[in-house]
């Protein structure tokens, strides 16, 4: 009976090539030959990029997160298995510097996190170093790099001034 269903939901080409076999069990196995080294070469990739994948300085934690977060149900999909813990420790070690201290947050309090809880608490540690990068620039001295002067203003005088003076008051100038 799963023959027939097999058959009648297949393809023309494939219904053919699979027609003569006489169970289920190996029509499966025929194409898992012709076509699991589609999914092993799609799970590879997915590593890959996973390994290979690595946050950008300035660039979105959501954004990355997510990203990540694609590839490691791809390899779900696929038929791998990553533990929860290890999703997490990849995601950590894709960070950038700026998140060191939220790295280090979290191996000292060894937090049991679920990749969207992590995905919130990243975000709120982004969040916080913009506030803090912020609130840096604003107590920046300014650019020229000099303090304004308290006290005594320079006296700029204009021509006008002179023209009533006697001669000895406006060779000073």
């Amino acid at each position: 009976m799963a023959k027939c269903y097999m058959l009648a939901s297949m393809s023309s080409v494939l219904k053919y090539q699979h027609s003569a076999m006489a169970t289920a069990a190996e029509i499966m196995q025929n194409l898992a030959n012709l076509f699991g080294t589609q999914n092993r070469t799609a799970k590879s990739q997915s590593f890959r990029s996973i390994i290979t994948k690595s946050m950008k300085e300035g660039t979105s934690v959501r954004q990355h997160v997510l990203e990540l977060m694609s590839h490691l149900n791809q390899i779900e999909v696929l038929g791998g298995t990553i533990d929860p813990e290890s999703q997490v420790t990849i995601i950590l070690q894709s960070l950038p510097p700026s998140f060191q201290q939220f790295k280090l947050n979290f191996e000292m309090i060894n937090w049991d996190y679920t990749l969207a809880k992590l995905l919130t608490e990243l975000q709120s540690a982004e969040d916080l170093m913009v506030q803090a990068k912020v609130a840096m620039l604003s107590l920046a001295p300014n650019s020229s790099g000099s303090k304004p002067r308290a006290g005594k203003k320079k006296v700029v005088y204009s021509n006008a001034f002179w023209e009533g003076q006697p001669r000895a008051a406006q060779s000073r100038t």
